[in-house]
Order: C-alpha cells, then sequence, then structure tokens
C-alpha cells in the first residue's frame, strides 16, 4: 500500500535539534569573529599610531640609531609584524633615512594618516606622521595578511572545541530525547496488549507529559465507546435471538397443527395462525433492518426540508391500515417548517411512531398528527386516546423489545428506532398524555421536537 514513508521521530528530532545548535554555534561563531576581527584592527591601528609617534619622537631628539636595534627585536617577537621607514626633508628633498629590517622601502610615498595600498603583491595598511615643521616623516605598515591569520587562530580557537563538542551534543540530545520519548513507546506497548474481545481502558495512573496525555485519553474515550457499541450489539443480538425464536416455535407449532388436523376447518384455522405468524416475522425483521439502517452515526449533514409533505405522504400511507381497524387518523401539518433531518430518517421515525398508534390504540381508537411551528423549532406529535402507558413505565419503552403493558402484535422495536433517530438527528423526543377517553384517562402522545440550530448527520453513503 503507497503512501508517506515512515520515519523515525527520534532520528528526525535528534538531527533538527543537532543542526539547530551546530547553525546558532557557527553564526555565533562569525559574529564573534567579526567583532574580534574589528577589535583587533582598532588595537592594531592604534599600535601603528604608537609606534609612529614614538619613532617620530626619537627622530626628532636625535635618538634614532640607538632604537633601531629594539625595534628590529621587537619585529622579531611580535606576532603581527610592524615594516617601518623615516624620511628626513635636506635641501628641499625627502630622502630615507632609515627603514626596518629586510624592508627595502615602501613603493610609493604615504600620505599623513591611515591608509592602505598593495605593497609586494599583499593588501597593507599604513599610517604616515611627520612634525610639526614637516621635516620628518614616520611611516609603519602592517600586512593583512598578518591580522588576518591571527584573527583566523583565534577562530580555530573557538572553532575546534566546539567541532570536537559537537558529537558528544548529538549523543546527548540523542538521549535526551529518547528518554522524552520513552512515555510513547509505553503507551505504545499498552495498546499493543489490548485483547481486542475485551477491551479496556489504557491504565491512566502512569505519569505522561502534557503533549501525550490527551492522546491516552482520546484512546480510552474511544474505547469506552467501542465497549459500549460492542456491548449494545450483543445485548442486541441475544434480544433479537430470543425474540426471533418465538415466533419460529410458534410457526413450528402450528405447522405442525395444520399437518395433524382432521378436519378442514382446523386445518384452515391453522394455516391462518401460520400466515399470522409469518406476518410478525415479517414485521420483526423489518423493524430489526430499520433498527440496523440508523445505527450509523456519521456522514455529512442534511439539507434543510419541510416536513409537512413527508407527513402528509406518511400518513396516506397507512391510512388503510386504521380503516381496518375502524380507527380515525387525522392530521394537521403546518407548512412553511425548515429542519435540518435527514428525509428518509424522518419518514422512519413517524411511521414507527403512527404504525405504534395504530396497534396499541385499539379498535376505533383516535389518532391524531400534528405538526407545528414556532420561530426555527418544530414539533411534532402523535396521539391517541388508547389505553396510554403508566408516567413511570414511558422511560422503559424506548428500550429494545419493551412492548409495555399492551398486548400486541408488535415487536417492541418501534420507539426505540425512534429514540435512536431523535439522538442522531439531535432532536428531543418524549412521551405523555395523548387524547382524553370516554372515562377520563390519556391515551399516549409521542412527540419529536427538532431545533433548526442543531444539525442532524446523514448516513454514510
Amino acid at each position: 500500500m503507497s503512501g508517506t514513508p515512515a520515519y523515525s521521530l527520534r532520528r528526525r528530532l535528534v538531527w533538527l535539534l543537532t543542526s539547530a545548535v551546530a547553525a546558532i554555534w557557527l553564526l555565533s561563531a562569525w559574529v564573534v569573529y567579526q567583532r574580534a576581527h574589528d577589535e583587533a584592527d582598532a588595537l592594531f591601528d592604534a599600535q601603528l599610531t604608537q609606534v609612529a609617534d614614538t619613532l617620530l619622537a626619537i627622530v626628532a631628539g636625535g635618538e634614532i640609531e640607538d632604537v633601531v636595534e629594539e625595534l628590529h627585536e621587537h619585529r622579531r617577537s611580535d606576532s603581527v609584524p610592524i615594516a617601518f621607514e623615516v624620511w628626513h626633508r635636506k635641501h628641499g628633498q625627502m630622502q630615507r633615512l632609515i627603514t626596518s629590517a629586510r624592508h627595502g622601502g615602501f613603493e610609493s610615498a604615504v600620505a599623513p594618516g591611515f591608509s592602505e595600498h598593495p605593497y609586494q603583491g599583499a593588501r597593507w595598511r599604513f599610517y604616515a606622521v611627520q612634525n610639526d615643521d614637516a621635516e620628518y616623516q614616520v611611516v609603519v605598515g602592517q600586512a593583512h595578511a598578518s591580522r588576518e591569520g591571527l584573527a583566523r587562530e583565534i577562530g580555530l580557537s573557538l572553532l575546534i572545541p566546539a567541532l570536537l563538542a559537537l558529537p558528544l551534543m548529538a549523543l546527548a540530545v540523542w538521549w535526551g530525547v529518547g528518554r522524552s520519548l520513552r512515555p510513547v513507546n509505553t503507551l505504545a506497548r499498552q495498546v499493543g496488549a489490548l485483547d481486542a474481545q475485551a477491551l479496556t481502558p489504557l491504565d491512566e495512573s502512569l505519569a505522561l507529559p502534557n503533549e501525550i496525555a490527551p492522546l491516552r485519553a482520546a484512546l480510552n474515550a474511544l474505547i469506552r465507546r467501542i465497549t459500549e457499541a460492542f456491548e449494545n450489539e450483543r445485548r442486541f443480538t441475544a434480544d433479537a435471538a430470543h425474540e426471533l425464536r418465538t415466533p419460529l416455535a410458534a410457526l413450528k407449532i402450528q405447522a405442525q397443527v395444520a399437518q395433524r388436523a382432521q378436519t378442514t376447518d382446523s386445518r384452515q384455522h391453522a394455516l391462518t395462525q401460520v400466515i399470522a405468524g409469518v406476518d410478525r416475522m415479517t414485521h420483526l425483521v423489518e423493524q430489526l433492518l430499520t433498527l440496523a439502517r440508523v445505527d450509523p452515526a456519521s456522514g455529512s449533514a442534511p439539507l434543510p426540508l419541510d416536513p409537512a409533505g413527508i407527513v402528509a405522504s406518511v400518513c396516506a400511507e397507512l391510512q388503510p391500515q386504521a380503516e381496518r381497524h375502524a380507527q380515525s387518523l387525522t392530521v394537521e401539518a403546518a407548512e412553511g417548517c425548515s429542519i435540518a433531518v435527514t428525509a428518509t430518517w424522518l419518514q422512519i421515525a413517524l411511521r414507527n411512531l403512527v404504525d405504534n398508534a395504530l396497534r396499541y390504540a385499539g379498535e376505533g381508537a383516535r389518532i391524531e398528527v400534528r405538526l407545528a411551528c414556532s420561530g426555527p423549532a418544530c414539533t411534532l406529535s402523535v396521539a391517541d386516546d388508547g389505553p396510554g402507558v403508566a408516567p413511570d413505565l414511558r422511560s422503559q419503552l424506548s428500550a429494545r423489545f419493551v412492548r409495555g403493558e399492551v398486548e400486541s402484535e408488535g415487536c417492541g422495536l418501534g420507539l426505540s428506532i425512534v429514540a435512536r433517530i431523535a439522538t442522531l438527528s439531535h432532536a428531543e423526543f418524549e412521551l405523555g398524555d395523548g387524547l382524553p377517553r370516554a372515562d377520563g384517562g390519556h391515551g399516549l402522545a409521542a412527540t419529536l421536537r427538532f431545533s433548526a440550530a442543531k444539525l442532524a448527520k446523514a448516513p454514510a453513503g
């Protein structure tokens, strides 16, 4: 499978940190070298000035021969030797009086002050000074190569120790990064040791850095959701198996009765029971498939829609069922509402609510379906005047395979499907008192409240 190649976070961190430190050090060394070079230039210029002023004072005092040898000794011992020459004005002409050892004189006249000229194929820095009556002139000079050589020695004295220390620094960074990433390895081992059949949250007592602790918290939250989903599926599978086992057993018994029947009437009665059992099985399987369809909670948000048309079409579809039981099914759907809900989910929820009322309200019951709008909110209710459900039992009806106290052909999944759709659609679902009965009691009312500000998520695909 192609994709981004794997890489070592530890190696990358060590490389980045070591490179960054080395680059910063090199930049710092270059800055220090430049500053040292500038300072050296200033000091050497001061040295040139001092030597030139001293020579001029000596020459003017007539003691030049006494100090020449000392200047020669100074030149041999100085790491940046100074070349010099002394000029004397005689009969209006400047004549070279003396030069430093191994120095044949500068190639051209040097103006007073600091200046730079090529000399002997290299760049030199000169300083010339004259006495007040311009009788004597002293010129001193230094080769730039000598200055740069000294600065280079200073730079190398800074660079070489750092280069020798760079491998040690890389090892220290490698060790520090590895130690810092140790909690990641520990967390990876814990995740790798998880049992897919019995997921348990990761140990939260282990101290982790602030950057890794949220990862563990997210993994634990995911593990809890997966565990809850697995548990729900196991419970649903067990309940579905139980619910399917009973009608299958009943079908088998009725088939055996029909097989052994001695008369046509008893055989016909048994076959009628078999057909009714098949109908109940069909309804149960359809409800199970419907519940599986609304279980996914991923996908994009649906577009807003007006539910009035869906309410009218679903109720028209179930009208024949109401007429078979002499029931009254009335619809009041206000138009102009706008809610964000998947159209298929809304059809499934409303069909289950109306079908639930038709099944449990009894013969000749009244069922009223109302769609009302109040600002951005929308309320959809299905109320009947049937036997109703005691208030303390209503909270249990949203569970799977719970039918309440009324005997019916239902399978106990209708309201659980509606509750699931309400959760996925960010709607409120509640059960309350329905239409009043002649005996003073009330039937059951199921209400869905949608808000335009909360968008539902459509199923994937």
